[in-house]
């Protein structure tokens, strides 16, 4: 049992990070795109017109595969001055709290985008550009991120139950 779970352990934390190392090289190939993009433009008088639909879709890109590592930081906006005041205890309540509600979000979200990117595939949608991009591959973005989202998210609750548990500090927990 404890093999199952520590190769369940390394799978998530694996596909987290590489998420997280996605989303570096996608942001320096987006800012070398717009560079190349802002020069021909000014420059040479030559715009592109690839160059901003491919930012916009490595903008989704950096936005839903960013999420998991996100919520790994502990980056969401969240209420710090109430949340500071409270006991240790209910603060570790809240963040299980939290973390099933941003599951429960990622899985809504997931389902939702499997479903319309399942569509996109079934009626061969392509975007409105000159690239005609099928749109299949950028909504696919979208259900990959929440996954990874979910991920995190089941790492952090696991966490959060060891941590009220007393499992990783000895102490049994106090409310």
């Amino acid at each position: 049992m404890e093999q199952n779970n520590n190769f369940l352990k390394k799978l998530f934390y694996g596909t987290v990070a590489l998420g997280s190392v996605s989303i570096r090289w996608v942001l320096f190939f987006m800012a070398f795109i717009m560079f190349y993009d802002v020069v021909m433009r000014y420059v040479f008088n030559s715009p592109t017109v690839w160059a901003q639909e491919t930012c916009e879709y490595m903008m989704v890109f950096l936005t839903f595969i960013g999420l998991a590592e996100t919520q790994k930081q502990k980056a969401h906006i969240r209420m710090d001055y109430l949340y500071a005041r409270f006991p240790e205890s209910l603060r570790r309540c809240l963040d299980l709290f939290s973390h099933f509600l941003v599951a429960l979000f990622a899985l809504l979200i997931f389902s939702t985008s499997f479903r319309m990117s399942l569509l996109a595939l079934q009626y061969g949608s392509k975007s409105n550009s000159l690239m005609e991009t099928p749109l299949f591959l950028m909504y696919a973005i979208i259900p990959v991120g929440m996954i990874l989202l979910l991920m995190q998210c089941v790492i952090d609750i696991a966490k959060s139950i060891k941590s009220l548990l007393g499992v990783d500090s000895g102490k049994t927990c106090k409310f």
